[in-house]
């Protein structure tokens, strides 16, 4: 099944989602609470958009 633009749609508002709830706890997590952060939401926002967000936090990191 092709993947449509109501889908692409579903995918980025979980990944706003996802970015939303990691920005809460980022300071404060463990390594294995960012793995269980990413089994919540692989299936919702999909793997490249949630390495795309761990990438832009190195990024902005002081």
């Amino acid at each position: 099944m092709p993947f449509d633009e109501a889908q692409a749609r579903q995918f980025d508002e979980a990944a706003e989602k996802a970015l939303t709830e990691l920005h809460e706890h980022f300071e404060s997590w463990s390594a294995r609470d960012l793995t269980d952060w990413w089994a919540r939401w692989y299936l919702k926002a999909g793997h490249k958009r949630l390495g795309r967000i761990l990438v832009a936090q190195s990024k902005h990191r002081d």
